[in-house]
């Protein structure tokens, strides 16, 4: 009736390529102590614990260096634009710019404040009337007179003595 057919056999798992190494075999110098025991794993697990200290420091050195020089740039970066920012509502010449300074923003924009004022003493007065026509003054004649027509013919005549 029906055919025994065998299981297939289970499948072994395929042997590992590069197999962990074995521990070493654990003698014992007699019977087993629980103090000793107990201070054996507590000094591996300080042992462990230091060697991961010792492996993380540099990285941890490396990046806090990193990190150092990073914040640095952006705290002068900041101080650079608080500088600009004071100097231009101040009213600063960019000229003179470069004497504002100061490591807070209060000092930053005092010191913007102190160049806008000593350079406000130099100044050249503003045009009193910048919507009024200038005159242009030009020795013997007045401003409206209109200048005479240039005639080459006169000009050479005069020139020749006719």
């Amino acid at each position: 009736m029906s055919d025994p057919t065998p299981a297939p056999a289970p499948s072994a798992p395929p042997p590992a390529t590069d197999p962990a190494p074995a521990p070493a075999p654990v003698t014992l110098d007699g019977p087993y102590d629980e103090a000793r025991g107990t201070r054996l794993i507590a000094n591996l697990r300080a042992e462990l614990a230091e060697l991961k200290a010792q492996r993380a420091a540099p990285e941890v050195a490396e990046l806090r260096s990193q990190l150092d020089a990073l914040t640095a740039d952006l705290t002068r970066t900041r101080l650079d634009a608080a500088r600009a920012e004071a100097a231009t509502a101040a009213g600063v010449p960019a000229h003179l710019a470069a004497y504002v300074n100061g490591a807070t923003a209060e000092e930053i924009k005092a010191s913007a404040e102190r160049v806008a004022a000593d350079f406000a003493a130099t100044r050249t007065p503003a045009d009193p009337l910048p919507a009024m026509p200038r005159p242009a003054p030009t020795p013997g004649r007045a401003p409206a007179d209109a200048a005479p027509a240039f005639d080459p013919v006169a000009t050479a005549r005069a020139a020749r003595g006719y």
